[in-house]
Order: structure tokens, then sequence, then C-alpha cells
């Protein structure tokens, strides 16, 4: 979490700068030329990347070192002959696909500066997802600060001394080349897993069956991811269809903040997926069905309140962020952040919970379904909304396609394995989170101050407010305390605050348990 909160504070700073300094046209085509490389990205993945978090953490624990650094060579050489195959096809077709697909015939040199990224952001994607099964967490944050730190100085740089559009897309790029050959270096170079290094020989031998295996597993879980991303870039495509520059400008700028739920979302969802794994469904099912149903109480306690808050203040946020010329920008994030309150839990955008679960269980076909249903969903959705009411049209298909795939992936885990959602804990998450927006609504609509302060003060207001009405809708209990506590506790940089936060925690509901003791029946005859 620390790692992801670095990296999306100094993404952000980037991202400010750049947007601020191109305006919302030119910030639109910055954002349409990454969408047929990171397409081309998620295309040569193959599943090599989830591959390598299940077997890096399966692998590990049988300590079986060699048959894991068999796998990692494997994976590395087919991403870059795959990721090497794909620049070479987009550079070489740049110009028609810049007018055919982003309907932008001038785009044709940005996007082949673009696809520059194809190689390196494979190597970063594959490096990280190791680094998660291998339980090297502070390798993965070390190579994802040090891809936004490069990509935000370099980018907004380029752009201040006159290069624009070009000069962003190019630190963008120089960040992935950093962040990946640096996420690869350390990967082949892991004392652990390469201290008894395989003969030549059994690595010819074993490749075959390494690339095999590996696909044989991340299959499913490929196609579902491609799907998710497939989906992402396919929006952007529609609105390249049906909407202006501008407009494609601002919708960027209001996804962005999604960055703010992910910081406390999405470390949470990826630690589970190598967590399930080490958990036979088997011969160890209380374990999982007790994982599960804390899993998806905690990180729906985490993402409601964050989203409903930034939907609530969205009008000040992007004036602040963005400025005045990003008008429209508050009224596609509004709409934008209701779709977190159901992709913490499908295959959408954010790609969460049980998708990482049903992965973590060996299921990876049951991830492909909830991502098809999804796709099935919003690919007829997308068009007709988009052409009828433009950027709003088609974030309402989004969180149409988000709900029916959640519902499904829910329904599929409950029934077929027996899995424990705590409905009625959601419910009072959920009411808890709009409840505490209550107080901070005069602020939206009557302060004078300007909008950064009204920002600042009225998350704290939330902050305070949500605090407060959780344990009294009985969100947060008792028990809750009891396990997050010892946890939090070991991590010495949130010490100070979670002892803040649970000893106010622990009050109130001290609070609310003696006054339903003294207001309850006491039984004797009267």
């Amino acid at each position: 979490m620390a790692g992801t909160a670095a990296s999306t504070v100094i993404a952000a700073v980037g991202i400010i700068v750049i947007a601020r300094l191109l305006g919302p046209a030119d910030y639109g085509l910055y954002t349409l030329a990454f969408v047929l490389p990171s397409l081309f990205a998620a295309i040569i993945d193959f599943g090599l990347s989830p591959a390598l978090t299940r077997y890096g953490a399966s692998l590990r624990a049988q300590q079986k070192y060699g048959k894991l650094a068999s796998m990692i060579g494997s994976a590395v050489l087919l991403k870059l002959v795959a990721g090497a195959g794909a620049f070479l096809l987009v550079l070489g077709f740049s110009g028609q696909l810049a007018t055919s697909v982003l309907q932008r015939q001038d785009m044709g040199q940005l996007l082949v500066l673009a696809c520059i990224s194809i190689l390196f952001q494979g190597f970063y994607t594959l490096s990280y997802n190791a680094f998660v099964g291998l339980d090297r967490m502070e390798q993965g944050a070390l190579v994802m600060v040090l891809r936004d730190t490069t990509r935000m100085t370099l980018s907004s740089v380029l752009v201040v001394v006159g290069f624009g559009t070009a000069g962003a897309i190019l630190g963008q790029v120089a960040g992935l080349i950093i962040a990946g050959l640096l996420g690869v270096s350390l990967l082949l170079t892991h004392r652990q897993v390469f201290r008894k290094m395989p003969s030549e020989m059994e690595l010819n031998e074993g490749r075959r069956a390494d690339i095999e295996a590996m696909i044989g597993y991340g299959l499913p879980l490929y196609v579902g991811s491609l799907l998710t991303i497939t989906l992402m870039q396919y929006h952007r495509i529609i609105l390249a269809f049906f909407v202006s520059d501008a407009e494609i400008g601002n919708f960027s700028a209001a996804f962005n903040f999604g960055a703010l739920v992910a910081i406390v979302a999405t470390p949470v969802a990826t630690a589970l997926f190598p967590a399930f794994s080490k958990l036979d469904l088997e011969t160890r099912k209380d374990d999982v069905k007790r994982m599960f149903k804390l899993s998806v109480r905690y990180v729906t306690l985490l993402i409601f309140p964050v989203a409903i808050a930034i939907a609530t203040l969205s009008k000040d946020l992007t004036r602040a962020v963005y400025g005045a010329s990003y008008a429209d920008a508050s009224t596609y994030l509004t709409l934008y952040m209701l779709t977190w309150l159901f992709l913490w839990g499908g295959a959408g955008l954010g790609n969460l919970l049980i998708t990482n679960f049903f992965a973590g269980i060996g299921r990876s076909r049951e991830a492909l379904k909830v991502a098809l249903v999804q796709l099935v969903v919003f690919l007829p959705a997308a068009p007709v909304m988009a052409s009828l009411y433009r950027v709003p049209g088609s974030i309402v298909a989004v969180i149409l396609s988000a709900l029916v795939s959640t519902v499904f992936g829910l329904r599929l885990a409950v029934r077929k394995y027996e899995m424990q959602v705590d409905v009625v804990g959601l419910l009072r998450a959920l009411a808890a989170s709009l409840v505490s927006a209550l107080p901070i609504l005069p602020i939206v609509y009557y302060s004078p101050l300007p909008s950064l302060a009204n920002a600042l003060i009225g998350a704290l207001i939330y902050l305070a407010a949500y605090l407060t009405v959780a344990p009294v809708f009985r969100a947060v209990k008792r028990a809750d305390l009891q396990t997050l506590i010892p946890i939090l506790g070991q991590i010495r940089i949130l010490r100070p605050a979670t002892r803040l936060i649970f000893a106010y925690e622990t009050r109130v509901l001290n609070l609310v348990e003696r006054e339903t003791k003294s207001t309850a029946p006491s039984g004797n005859p009267t």
C-alpha cells in the first residue's frame, strides 16, 4: 500500500502538470496515443504474468527453486520475442491504425512514439506479478515508484520546454523502459530463486514444458484480463468515434481520480492472489471461506467511503487539480465513482477481488466467465449509450456491465464454491458511507472558499463522520478491530494513525453498546 500510495501521488503530480499544460484537447490526444500500445501489451502476455504470481507462491512454498527459475527464464524469453514482434507490427501499420481505429489520421507519428512502450510494459507487468508471487512486495513497489518518478519528471520537463504532446508521450515511454529493464534485472538475479541454477540442458529441455504449464494455467486469466483491457480501450475507441478530443480529455482527467480509490483497494486485492494460492480448496475449505468473507468485508469498508467522498467533492476536486478549463470533468467523475461500488467484485476496470479469488484457488476459467459476462453487456451498450448521451452515456454502460458481472461472480462463488458474503454488512457499509457525505453538502454547495480548501476541509469532515457513523451503523464491529489491530500494528509507518483511529472506534463502540443495553427490555415481569 505504501508503494502504491507513493506511486499514485508521484503519478498524480505528473498528470496534473501534463493535463494543465496540454489542455483538454491535447490531453485527449495523449490518452488516445496509448490505446493501441496498451492493447498490444496485453495481447502478448499470454497469461504469463498471473502464472508467475501463482507458481511463484506455490513453488516457493514447496521449495522447488530450480523449477521456478526455469519458469521465470522461459517467461522473460517469450515476452522478449512477442514484444519485439508486436512493436514491429504497430510500427509498420501506424498510419493505417491511426486513421481507421482512432479516427485521427494525423496521429501516426504519436502512435509510433507510444508503441515503443509495448515491450517494456510487458517486462514491467511480468516482473511486478512475479514479485507479488515471491512475496517481494518491496521490489515491486520500488519498480512502480521508479516508473512513475521517471515519467513524471521527463514528461513534465519535455512539455514545458516545448515538445507538447510528443514530449508527454516520450516521458511515459522512458518511465516504462527504465522500470521494465530494472524489474527484469531484479527478477533474474533473485538470490533465493536462482541460488541453485539449473543446467543449460535442463533449461532447454524444460522450456517448452514451462511455457505449456504457464499458458495452460494462465490462458483463461489471460483471456479474461485481455477482455478487461480490451473493454477499457474499446471504451476510448468508442469515444473517439462519437465525441471531441476535449471531451476525451475531460473524461481522462476524471478517470485519473480512480487512482485515489486504487491506493487502498488494489494492494489489498493484489495480495489476496498469492494468499489464496497457498490455501488448498479441498483440504482447507473453511479457511478459504473465512478469508473470502473477510476480504469482501474489508475491501468494501475501504472502497465505499473513498468512492462516495470523491463523488461528493467532485466539483472542487477537479477544479482544484485541473483548473476551470476541465469544466465537464466533475460530472464525469461523479458518475465514474459509481463504478467503484461494483468493480471491487467484478472483472471490470478494477479487476479486483473476485478475479483474484478464482485465480488464487486455481479456478481461472471462472474468472474468464465473469469477464465474458461483462463483455456481453458492455460491447453493445457502449456505442448505443455514447451515441445518445456521449461521455455520460458511455460511463453508464460501464456501470451496468460492472453491476451484472459482479452479481454473476458473487453468485458463482457462493453457489458453486460455498463462499459466504455478509450482505447485511455490505449494506451497512454503504449506508454509513452515504450518511457520512451529508455533513459536507453545505461546503459543496455554499462555501465561498477556494476549491482546494473546500476539498481538504470536506475530506477531513467526511473522514471524521465516517469513523463515527460506521460503528454506530455496525458496519465496523468489535471483532473487526480484534482482527485488524494486530495486523496493521505490525506496519511501523501506520502505527500512530491506526492506534488513534482504533482507540476512537473502540470508544464509539463502547458508547453504542452501552446505549443498546440501557434501552433493551430487561425481560422481567412488570
